[in-house]
């Protein structure tokens, strides 16, 4: 069972690389890099108006420790046929999860350890805290972090107390991590410790108290559900087959539809129609926009928040250019007594209204909380340039795709 283990552990690697070389192309990596240093001096920038003692800033770490130890996942690798063809092993299968859970564990771990490097200057400067301290408060987050996923594996076992319902294991992996990290950033370190070591060593006991039976439904969903979430963030940059798109009525944009639809324009129709109901590129575009607006609002400087500003506008420009062929699968398109001229236009008018709007968000945004309004309004005139520029820049994109 290790050896299967290890063989679908390459096998996943290798078909996950395939997604990994496209989403971190020369475009991503150079506005990930932008962003990522952006982040870095804004926070550098903030830490000295830091004086010690804020009340909000155990309560905050608190918060961020405990949504940090969500973020990893037990990677089982089951797949839906394993319920058939590994049933006679069934007895075999913990031995099989034990590797998975090492593997996982260690991937938790050192998220903690980045989300732990990420609260360091912050909580030194506000708690005042020295190595031991911190040393101590480290050990209660990890161990916070291994007690998470000794929950999660013991979800999947049929004779596990966690079987009772969504419930009690919403309380012991989210209230339980709460109240470690609580007691380690609102009191002391040292009891945090105490608690993670307690909790720990009681569901580590009351799992191996227990005869282990795989729940094989429980598992392989929980799997599903995991690579559906990985496979949705590769489909923001690239097609993925196994993600079918999802079509979502969104009542609160009919007045916006009507008046960003040409009359008598069957494309503009469509594209508008197809922009607002498509769940994966409008909800993409309102996640990047989102973003974006929280960056520039906290960011202090005018020019950063210039660059990061017509950054994003960059961003979006790209992702939306695809979408120009979202339609040229449907056979009944093909049909339409239009040139492809209006199709380009068409296109090109959606295009322009989207991302006027999302400059003018970010612009608003960029404001920030010590109303810098020129360079908001620099912001806003710039992005404007930008995306026309981007806009008219489309079909040259379009044709270097045709004849590639």
């Amino acid at each position: 069972m290790n050896e299967l283990y290890r063989d679908r552990r390459e096998g996943h690697f290798v078909s996950l690389l395939k997604y990994w070389r496209l989403v971190f192309n020369d475009h991503f990596v150079i506005a990930l890099f932008f962003l990522l240093g952006a982040l870095a001096y804004s926070y550098a920038g903030w830490l000295p108006h830091l004086t010690g003692g804020e009340w909000w800033a155990p309560p905050a770490l608190a918060i961020w420790f405990t949504l940090v130890a969500q973020i990893g996942r037990f990677a089982t690798l089951l797949k839906p046929a394993d319920r058939i063809f590994l049933l006679p092993k069934s007895g075999q299968m913990e031995e099989y999860l034990r590797v998975g859970w090492w593997m996982s564990l260690l991937c938790g771990e050192l998220i903690m350890v980045a989300g732990i490097v990420v609260a360091l200057p912050m909580a030194t400067i506000t708690l005042q805290w020295h190595g031991p301290q911190w040393l101590v408060a480290s050990a209660a987050m990890l161990l916070a972090e291994a007690n998470w996923f000794v929950l999660a594996k013991d979800q999947f076992n049929f004779n596990s107390r966690l079987q009772q319902g969504w419930r009690h294991w919403v309380v012991n992996q989210w209230v339980e991590t709460f109240l470690i990290v609580s007691a380690s950033w609102v009191y002391h370190p040292f009891w945090g410790l105490i608690l993670s070591v307690i909790f720990l060593c009681l569901n580590g006991w009351a799992a191996n108290k227990t005869a282990y039976s795989l729940n094989w439904a429980r598992a392989i969903g929980a799997e599903n559900r995991r690579m559906e979430q990985l496979y949705r963030f590769f489909n923001l940059f690239t097609d993925v087959p196994s993600v079918a798109g999802r079509v979502v009525r969104r009542r609160w944009a009919d007045r916006l539809i009507k008046k960003w639809t040409i009359t008598g324009h069957p494309w503009s129709y469509l594209f508008v129609r197809g922009f607002f109901r498509d769940a994966e590129m409008s909800g993409l575009v309102m996640r990047l926009t989102a973003v974006a607006m929280v960056v520039v609002f906290f960011i202090p400087l005018g020019w950063l928040k210039c660059v990061l500003s017509l950054l994003f506008v960059y961003l979006l420009a790209g992702e939306l250019t695809p979408f120009y062929h979202h339609f040229d699968n449907k056979a009944m398109v093909h049909l339409l007594p239009v040139g492809r001229k209006v199709k380009v236009t068409d296109f090109q008018s959606l295009c322009r209204r989207v991302l006027v709007l999302v400059t003018c968000l970010i612009a608003l945004a960029s404001l920030g909380n010590t109303l810098l309004w020129q360079w908001a309004v620099i912001n806003l005139v710039t992005g404007l340039f930008l995306a026309e520029f981007l806009v008219r820049l489309m079909p040259r994109r379009w044709n270097k795709s045709t004849k590639l």
